[in-house]
């Protein structure tokens, strides 16, 4: 770069911004539009390995202080979204430009890397002289605002990285806002659906009662499923309990039913469908943890439940 190009670029204020948000179900990413920084100094291996945390911390209370004055609750700063937020942050000042992209991921893939369960998940990423700058450009972008007042989210990490003088006039600034996933076990989540169950009873809406026959067959089941299941497979999975029914001779049933879901969060755990024309039922229920697609931690939750004559 030229020495003329560098003293125009010394003179402008640089601000760029761009913001995302992420659910923690199907890979749905919204992005506002890009503004990249051009021309943004770039020299190898010039990235300050210790900057000033000053610095997250001023950001940290000026995002916290716009969210109580919108009656808000002040976000908890988190470590681990912290350390997210602080690579990425050095791997933008390397690159020289902002993005929520980058050869170590997305904000989907570095969360899932760093074993991180969330709910929601947004980004707000920056680039500017000074923090309060930044915070100022933030908040006068409604999608960067959005991220910043969001209301379904509890926590926030802030990373700022900057190049070594003589070029530390930029920072590049990381904001990983996040609601958290309470980690469960399959023991818990077990416990959770056959709690549901009882009170849809006892409130006179169903009869299913446990049947230790059907639980030992479900349990042989949602550990023989695999990822991604299909209808070829709840097929097999009512044939082989079919016929270890009949063999046990329980015979009592007209018809038996499989219900099966996959779910990362145990308390959008769905019951099965109550009894219907008049019909008891029987079920057995059993937990298995799986990774997902995207390596996150879920459930796969299999119920068989049998309609007595």
């Amino acid at each position: 770069m030229g020495t003329a190009m560098q003293n125009r670029i010394a003179g402008l204020l640089l601000i760029f911004l761009f913001s995302g948000f992420l659910p923690s179900g199907p890979n749905v990413v919204s992005l506002v539009p890009e503004c990249r920084s051009e021309g943004l100094p770039n020299p190898a291996n010039a990235i300050d390995p210790d900057p000033e945390r000053g610095w997250e911390q001023e950001l940290l209370v000026l995002t916290n202080q716009q969210r109580i004055q919108q009656g808000l609750q002040a976000l908890i700063l988190d470590d681990e979204l912290t350390r997210i937020a602080r690579e990425h942050s050095n791997g933008m000042a390397q690159q020289g430009f902002i993005s929520h992209d980058q050869p170590s991921g997305d904000l989907k893939t570095r969360m899932n890397r760093a074993g991180y369960l969330y709910e929601v998940a947004r980004e707000n990423v920056a680039s500017a002289r000074t923090v309060a700058k930044a915070h100022s450009a933030l908040i006068e972008s409604p999608a960067h605002k959005d991220n910043i007042l969001a209301k379904d989210v509890t926590r926030v990490g802030i990373g700022i990285a900057r190049f070594q003088p003589p070029l530390d006039k930029h920072l590049y600034i990381t904001e990983v806002f996040a609601d958290p996933r309470d980690e469960y076990q399959p023991a818990v989540v077990q416990t959770l659906l056959t709690s549901r169950v009882n009170e849809l009873r006892q409130r006179g809406a169903g009869s299913m009662l446990r049947d230790p026959i059907l639980e030992e067959l479900a349990s042989r089941s949602v550990r023989s499923l695999t990822l991604p299941y299909n209808r070829r497979d709840l097929q097999n999975v009512l044939r082989t309990s079919a016929n270890e029914l009949q063999e046990s001779g329980k015979t009592e049933m007209s018809r038996l039913e499989v219900d099966v879901q996959l779910v990362h969060n145990p308390q959008n755990l769905s019951i099965p469908v109550p009894e219907r024309d008049g019909q008891a039922k029987i079920y057995g229920s059993a937990v298995r943890q799986v990774m997902d697609s995207q390596n996150q931690t879920a459930f796969l939750v299999l119920t068989l439940i049998g309609i007595t004559r």
